[in-house]
């Protein structure tokens, strides 16, 4: 089956390195935390839900500070915190620029990384 008319095409879904640092460090409070089980699944809920973008890239918000990268926020349930996942969308790839704290100024370490 070929790919439906104005669905968006599936593109790779990469991370930069600060993102992969950055999930190191989720893991790792998290661990501290909630355990070692809690802090793998969060992982995997994070990375399954930036994967999604693989085909959903079309969804993400502008960012304001960077009108080239987009934004998606990542929280297992209305109350409460997640994160962030900054990306943008260069050819055929969705490159993860970071990933952020939503209680964070992330737009501020954003422009200042």
């Amino acid at each position: 089956m070929g790919v439906m008319a104005g669905s968006p095409r599936k593109l790779t879904v990469i991370l930069s390195k600060a993102a992969l640092a950055s999930l190191d460090q989720i893991w790792l409070w998290n661990a501290k935390k909630y355990g070692r089980d809690h802090a793998q699944r969060y992982i995997d809920f994070l990375e399954a839900e930036t994967s999604k973008h693989s085909t959903e890239y079309l969804t993400g918000r502008q960012v304001s500070s960077n009108p080239g990268a987009q934004y998606i926020v990542i929280k297992r349930s209305r109350k409460g915190h997640g994160h962030i996942a900054v990306y943008e969308v260069v050819g055929d790839d969705v490159h993860v620029i970071d990933y952020f704290r939503t209680a964070e100024s992330w737009e501020e370490k954003l422009d200042s990384g």
